[in-house]
């Protein structure tokens, strides 16, 4: 093991991120010193100081990087002088790429830029641009994608829209390895399929080779989720490691046929492997995944280069702590704990048992990845593929000994007929991937209590010792309660509502004692990212009702990820003809656990624009109301007013349109006479949700005013008492995250 102060160091820097708020640095270094102090005479202070020294060494990188993101209410358009630095990303609806900016004032951000026109803008292009560009604050509910994390961890400083008008710059170009990137990228674009259609096995060729994940479609990368295969198709520790340790072994069999062997033959391996590494990072662009699985090789071959047995654990710890001292913020993403954990889960589960080999070796160390994983993934996502460990029994050496070296030399040698066998190679791989997809099982594992998951990863430790251990039953316990964790649902006759936080979209989830509703699915993206992950942490496996207001991607875009893994027993929407199975969301009312639910209808318009055939929904729980309008328009309000009147009322309106103008009419909000209005609506998005006209309207009804965009997720509870209002989803933040706002 190693000594002390480097773990005391880690677990200050980790801590570090979780900090409600930071101390003024005059107090920090007050009781820096007076630890040094004390140090001196107590191995508790010094310990203490290590930890500290960790954490400030964390806030200091984390608020220089702070200073660098755009600032937080500044989102008009504004001129900016822009240098493309990585390859573009382009799907069907926009082109996106990180790029170099400078404002007018000489401000200097990195920016992550979308450009909804599809246009070209090569790698290394300098141009000047008009962009509607807002700090990197997204969506906050439980758990899920955090977007603020996930920029700190990537240096990105803002995100943007791109105007309609650009002028190209003199001067610029991209650097020689960017440049070789986008060779290799237009050359598989490029490759003769004869007439097949390989577009998905292009698609992985180039996310395995330059890291261009951009290039696989939507349908495959939904088919990675109930496999747990995503870290297959990110070039991070695992396909790096893997090319580090082939370079090493043809460098060891080549050794041998030489006419004399050189002194230092681990020297010569170790120096190959390393420099396979750090060129497949370079391929893949140097990505931040990438640049961690590099510094984490280098401590481990110092560690293998020392020699001993002991200086394994050393080498993991020198590995983290050289990450950490390169990139702090790297323990704000899921891949830094999933490579680090699943590594120091295969060295616990090895440990006095070094001599063995072969088959029990991997079987062994699938157990070890399997038993970490089922914490790791369940509270990171909320979700077990089942099949994942047998899955990736076979897809790991296949991907790490067969496509990724495939795709290198297919990338690296200009041969047609190796290009072809890398797509079809990939091609069919993905095909196969997708037909066992379609009916792989999810497990859905609820959020744990704060004290259980520190329990579970202690237990999972517990279960891989490689020596009997009479705390091996109780671990099971433990792991088995981690697992099977439910938590407790509403009483009868009372009703649970969560208005999540989608961006620019709209998803509620109505909860009963024994049933459960889900009104609109956001976009795909916040699906998959929000909705899904969400629902599996409340511990929601099933869901009893879909309802999908209408045919708009804000609304229904996540309908094909939630009808797979919520399998809903019933589909109502008011656009039916776009869902397989679904029915017309007609007037009528059923019950559920004392709980009354009404689909409500205006009169019926065939020529009605898509939002005027929202679906409507109230629901009714101990004389205390919500109701919901979709996107339904002025006209269509007022059609309800005269066709229910008083029957409206209700004390928590979630607002038509996101708050747009063209919802929410006097009228109407007089008839619902709301206690609190929702606005379902993106951080500073480009309509202006909730308009400000709206806003007044409901200020001047008397309703207070509750914004996902500034607030998050917000709960609700009908028939619990005299206030259905709960608050937010998630109350508190650490220091260096900005929504929730005050």
């Amino acid at each position: 093991m190693p000594k002390p102060w480097l773990p005391l160091w880690v677990a200050g820097v980790a801590a570090s991120f979780a900090l409600p708020a930071v101390p003024s640095w005059t107090v920090l270094a007050a009781v820096w010193l007076c630890l040094l102090v004390l140090a001196w005479r107590f191995r508790a202070a010094a310990w203490l100081l290590l930890c500290l020294s960790g954490a400030l060494y964390g806030i200091w990188r984390t608020q220089s990087a702070l200073d660098k993101q755009w600032p937080l209410f500044q989102t008009a358009s504004v001129p900016l002088t822009i240098e493309v630095t990585d390859l573009p990303q382009r799907d069907d609806k926009r082109v996106r790429f990180t790029a170099k900016a400078a404002d007018g004032g000489g401000r200097h951000y990195r920016l992550q830029l979308s450009d909804y026109q599809l246009r070209d803008w090569p790698a290394g292009s300098r141009w000047r641009v008009q962009a509607r560009v807002r700090p990197p604050v997204g969506e906050v509910n439980r758990i899920g994608f955090n977007r603020e994390a996930w920029a700190l961890a990537g240096g990105i400083g803002g995100v943007g829209t791109l105007g309609k008008e650009r002028q190209a710059l003199a001067g610029g170009g991209p650097p020689l390895l960017l440049r070789w990137r986008e060779h290799i990228s237009r050359r598989w674009q490029n490759t003769d399929t004869h007439g097949r259609d390989f577009s998905d096995g292009l698609g992985l060729m180039r996310a395995l080779s330059i890291g261009e994940q951009s290039a696989l479609s939507g349908q495959a990368w939904q088919s990675f989720r109930p496999l747990g295969l995503h870290h297959l198709v990110s070039i991070s520790g695992l396909h790096v490691s893997m090319v580090a340790v082939l370079a090493g072994w043809l460098v060891k069999h080549g050794l041998r046929v030489l006419p004399f062997v050189p002194k230092t033959p681990r020297l010569w391996m170790l120096a190959a492997g390393l420099s396979a590494a750090v060129f497949y990072a370079g391929l893949a662009g140097f990505s931040v995944p990438t640049q961690r699985s590099v510094l984490m090789l280098l401590a481990l071959a110092w560690a293998w280069w020392r020699g001993s047995g002991a200086s394994v654990w050393a080498g993991w710890w020198q590995a983290l702590a050289l990450v950490l001292l390169f990139d702090p913020a790297a323990v704000l993403g899921a891949g830094f704990w999933l490579s680090f954990g699943l590594v120091g889960a295969l060295l616990w589960v090895s440990a006095g048992r070094l001599n063995e080999r072969g088959l029990r070796v991997a079987v062994r160390a699938q157990w070890a990845v399997t038993v970490v994983s089922v914490v790791a993934l369940g509270s990171l996502f909320a979700s077990l593929p089942l099949l994942s460990p047998l899955v990736n029994v076979a897809a790991i050496p296949w991907f790490s000994w067969v496509l990724v070296p495939l795709a290198l030399a297919a990338s690296l040698l200009p041969f047609a007929p190796l290009q072809w066998l890398a797509a079809a190679a990939g091609e069919y791989t993905l095909r196969l991937v997708q037909w066992v997809a379609q009916s792989a099982p999810e497990y859905a594992v609820a959020a744990a209590p704060p004290l259980l998951l520190p329990l579970a990863a202690v237990a999972a430790l517990i279960v891989l010792l490689p020596r009997g251990s009479g705390w091996k039953p109780l671990a099971w316990l433990v792991l088995a309660g981690f697992v099977f964790y439910r938590p407790n649902v509403p009483q009868q006759g009372r009703l649970n509502v969560t208005v999540w936080d989608t961006g620019q979209g709209l998803s509620v989830w109505m909860q009963t004692r024994n049933h459960n509703l889900l009104f609109d699915t956001g976009t795909e993206t916040a699906a998959a990212a929000q909705i899904l992950p969400n629902l599996n942490a409340a511990g929601v496996r099933r869901l009893d009702t879909l309802v999908l207001s209408h045919h708009d991607a804000d609304h229904d875009g996540g309908f094909a990820a939630l009808a797979q893994a919520g399998r809903p027993r019933e589909i109502l929407a008011g656009q039916p003809q776009f869902y397989p199975q679904a029915a017309f969301c007609e007037e009528k009312q059923w019950q559920w656990d004392g709980v009354y639910f009404e689909l409500l209808r205006p009169s019926e318009n065939e020529t009605a624009q898509d939002n005027d055939r929202s679906c409507v929904l109230r629901a009714v729980a101990g004389g205390q109301a919500l109701l919901i309008t979709g996107d339904l328009g002025r006209r269509g309000e007022l059609a309800l007013v005269e066709k229910y009147g008083a029957g409206l009322y209700s004390q928590v309106l979630v607002l038509g349109h996101h708050g747009s103008d063209s919802s929410s009419a006097g009228a109407f909000l007089n008839a619902v006479s709301p206690q609190y209005a929702v606005a379902s609506s993106g951080f500073a998005n480009a309509y202006r949700h909730p308009a400000a006209a709206v806003q007044n309207r409901v200020k001047a009804h008397g309703a207070a005013l509750l914004r996902t965009d500034l607030s998050g997720a917000l709960v609700f509870e009908l028939g619990g008492g005299e206030d259905v209002f709960r608050g937010r989803l998630k109350t508190s933040k650490p220091y260096w995250q900005k929504k929730p706002f005050e």
